[in-house]
């Protein structure tokens, strides 16, 4: 055996390259043998061989490196065909672009990214929300930051499942064998066997699935692949609680800084639009990502001002859905699809629940309006709930049941379906009804001189028994609700309702420092009670309102509103309402610095009262005379009357109230020079004010307690206080208690050196009491400014005011005045 020659032949033949051995790698010896030539050609390991004859040439399509390792000789060629390698599988990549106006997020995101990785197999991850929330959106930016941990790719399907095409099963099958590869031809007919070869294709994949716009758990269960290692998204109005294995998450609407965000990024014209107008055109979007978008899209045709213009459009919620429409894009539009899944008596339940007024509801109140019972009324909402065409409430409201809202636009769609379907007080009048039942039996608890007992009510309406444990839970949680029914029953003209409800949470209201609340509700309750000629309603209503106004340090409004009511009292014999009347009336004196005209005040409402009969108002006169003692700082007297007003107010059952005369007890341990007797007595009432969600009273409280850091030398501390309660009366917009805090932070601060930033805080609060009208707080101030400027070196300047602070102090008949004196000398 000899080794050979190898000639090359170069002419190119069909369906493939040919080679010969001098442009291929090749190997071994070509020997003549008396048998068939076995030709081995290594390709990736794979051997080919071949019978091959003397003048015959031999083809061999090969793939890769070549080597030849044996073959026949006689002055003739073997040519070798390279043909190109087969095609890999193909990865597919078939997630929609990111969306470019994608904002914040995060927490959703990170969310997200928490549930699916989780150890184990990959899970089914639901995105769920109402329409228009962006849960696509979302789940396009989730998918594109899974996909680089998923190297076989990506899959996508919109089923249609809500306003599109519903597309069957064994299509969406079809697509997805495609993408992975499988030739047409080759793609079974069948919904069974299309499902086996895709799990079978997919056993062991690492691939992220995104399934949009699913309506039920059966569209999604078979595009579910069969690997653990692939991650599925589902996006749905439903929240497909039937699909097994699922993890929820629900999206929700955008917050303010986001929307406007989002709104900047839509909106060219929105690029120089103030944030305060975009923030109103945030709030009427109630956060939809769908509604911002569209308004963007709007604001972009507006040559100026397009943020207010905006704003202004979306302020007619009457109009509203009208205006949050742009193209093949409408709000209205989107939330029609989800209705139309209802059946008819969920569509009705959904049209009626508009007339609730702008709070959350639960069972009772659909078994109202449609005149059903409970049980049905929670199918009815759990169905609702189900399609995200309600939400459940956040806060509780007492009772053991679920409660639920609507999205704002969405309340917008079923007060247009409404007006359309239904006759305008369809429900209504029954509405109105419960309320009022509820309020009559929740109103003696809330009353300031009820004697105690259980804080548990129990309502037995026509459809069911509503059981309130937490009657001040209902209060904070209804509050919206009941003033929606005033509107409604005066706008109806059923007056005797108008009042009684209008009355019903006034206490609540100004233990709350709900100010707009309780005079709307006031103004529409008085107006009724007119109607009807009821003067002690009329009477009543003034007695509550002029403790709101108190409590806003309007004293003259409060004086006006307790003349009133005096003078509709005229001729009757002295009573329980006269002296609650004279005692208000007491309070509003005392505040404006008017000491002994307030003493006498308190001294007939206690004379007109029977510690047995009324021990609520005994105490509230008896506090009254405490308070008058405590601003003149005769502190014996004041902790005399304060200790007494307290121990009436526990026999009374009015923990809130006692809790307030033991603050003013404290104030006056400090005023006596015992400050740290004063933090004890203070840290016991906060509990108290906390539980019931009095933040006035526990701002107030806080106050109290820098005063006595204070006194002590840890101005730190001081400070710290302060800082907790300069919030809470900036949003409750207490101008009073606002200059009074700035007082003591004057104080805090001239302790500290710090006599620039004390006159700052000083000057602040002279403002507060000067347009107050509160002479005690404005007499404060002078005496506080002599100090600092005493501290600052001017000894001159100082006199001159601390003169002026002692002439303050004698005309409120206080002994400060004697002290300032003494100072003076």
């Amino acid at each position: 055996m000899t080794p050979g020659r190898w000639w090359p032949w170069r002419r190119e033949p069909r369906g493939g390259r040919r080679q010969s051995v001098g442009d291929t790698s090749v190997g071994g010896d070509l020997v003549q043998t008396d048998g068939p030539v076995a030709a081995h050609v290594t390709a990736d390991a794979v051997s080919v061989g071949g019978d091959h004859r003397r003048d015959q040439r031999s083809e061999v399509v090969v793939h890769g490196p070549v080597t030849v390792s044996g073959g026949y000789v006689a002055g003739r060629d073997i040519h070798l065909v390279q043909s190109p390698p087969p095609a890999p599988a193909p990865i597919p990549r078939l997630l929609p672009r990111d969306a470019p106006d994608f904002v914040n997020r995060v927490g959703e995101l990170a969310e997200a990214a928490r549930l699916v990785d989780g150890r184990g197999p990959a899970p089914v991850l639901v995105l769920t929300g109402s329409a228009g929330v962006g849960k696509t959106t979302l789940a396009v930016r989730l998918c594109h930051t899974l996909a680089p941990g998923r190297p076989d790719g990506a899959l996508f399907a919109d089923l249609g499942g809500f306003g599109g095409r519903h597309r069957r099963t064994s299509e969406v099958l079809g697509e997805f064998l495609g993408a992975l590869g499988l030739p047409p031809q080759r793609i079974p007919a069948g919904l069974e066997d299309r499902r086996n070869r895709f799990r079978t294709l997919t056993a062991d994949t690492r691939l992220v699935v995104l399934i949009d716009n699913a309506a039920e758990e059966a569209q999604v269960r078979d595009l579910v692949p069969a690997g653990p290692s692939t991650v599925v998204v589902v996006t749905s109005r439903r929240r497909l609680a039937g699909l097994s294995g699922a993890r929820l998450l629900e999206v929700r609407g955008l917050g303010e800084e986001a929307s406007r965000s989002l709104l900047r990024r839509v909106a060219h014209q929105a690029g120089d639009a103030p944030d305060e107008a975009l923030s109103k055109v945030a709030a009427h979007c109630a956060g939809l990502p769908l509604a911002l978008v569209i308004a963007g899209a709007r604001m972009n045709v507006l040559t100026h001002a397009a943020g207010e213009r905006m704003a202004q459009m979306l302020g007619d919620e009457r109009r509203r859905l009208n205006v949050l429409s742009a193209g093949d894009l409408a709000v209205r539009a989107s939330f029609r699809t989800s209705y139309r899944h209802l059946p008819d008596a969920a569509q009705r339940a959904f049209r009626l629940l508009s007339r609730v007024g702008g709070g959350a509801f639960a069972a009772w109140h659909l078994a109202q309006l449609t005149g059903g019972d409970h049980e049905r009324a929670e199918s009815t909402l759990a169905l609702l709930h189900e399609l995200n065409l309600v939400r459940t409430a956040a806060d509780p409201d007492g009772c053991d049941h679920i409660r639920y809202e609507f999205h704002d636009l969405i309340r917008d769609f079923a007060n247009e379906l409404h007006a359309e379907h239904e006759p305008p007080d369809t429900g209504e009048g029954r509405l109105i009804t419960a309320y009022r039942q509820v309020t009559d039996a929740v109103r003696p608890v809330l009353s300031p001189t009820r004697t105690g007992g259980a804080q548990e009510v129990t309502v037995e309406l026509d459809t069911g028994t509503l059981s309130i444990r937490d009657h001040l839970a209902w209060c904070s949680a209804e509050h919206v609700n009941v003033l929606a029914m005033v509107r409604r029953a005066s706008g109806a003209g059923r007056w005797p309702d108008a009042v009684a409800l209008g009355g019903a949470l006034m206490p609540f209201f100004q233990t709350r420092c709900m100010w707009s609340a309780a005079e709307e509700c006031y103004a529409l309750a008085k107006a009724a009670a007119e109607r009807t000629g009821d003067t002690a309603a009329t009477a009543e209503l003034l007695l509550a309102v002029a403790g709101v106004r108190r409590s806003q340090a309007r004293w003259s409004d409060a004086l006006e509103a307790l003349e009133e009511c005096l003078a509709l009292y005229e001729g009757m014999p002295p009573g329980r309402e006269v002296a609650y009347a004279l005692g208000g009336i007491g309070v509003a004196l005392r505040n404006e610095g008017s000491w002994e005209a307030a003493w006498r005040c308190f001294t007939d409402c206690r004379r007109m009262l029977d510690p047995g009969q009324d021990p609520w108002g005994t105490a509230f006169a008896v506090r009254g005379l405490g308070t008058v003692r405590q601003g003149q700082e005769r502190w014996d007297e004041a902790l005399a009357f304060l200790t007494e007003a307290a121990g009436l107010f526990r026999s009374a059952g009015d923990a809130g109230r006692e809790a307030m005369a033991r603050v003013r007890i404290g104030a006056v341990q400090r005023g006596r020079g015992r400050p740290r007797d004063a933090l004890e007595t203070l840290a016991g009432v906060v509990p108290v004010f906390a539980e019931r969600g009095n933040d006035s009273w526990v701002a107030i409280t806080a106050v109290h307690q820098a005063a006595c850091w204070s006194d002590l030398g840890d101005q730190a501390r001081a400070h710290g206080r302060l800082d907790l309660a300069d919030p809470v009366f900036a949003e409750l917009g207490d101008a009073r208690w606002e200059a009074v805090s700035r007082l003591h932070r004057s104080t805090a601060h001239r302790r500290e050196g710090r006599l620039a930033e004390a006159a700052a805080c000083l000057d602040a609060a002279a403002e507060g009491f000067a347009a107050l009208g509160d002479r005690p707080g404005s007499a404060g101030v002078l005496h506080e400014r002599g100090l600092l400027l005493r501290e600052g070196g001017d000894e001159a300047a100082a006199d001159a005011v601390l003169r002026d602070a002692r002439q303050a102090f004698q005309a409120l008949g206080s002994r400060r005045a004697e002290r300032i004196a003494a100072l003076l000398r």
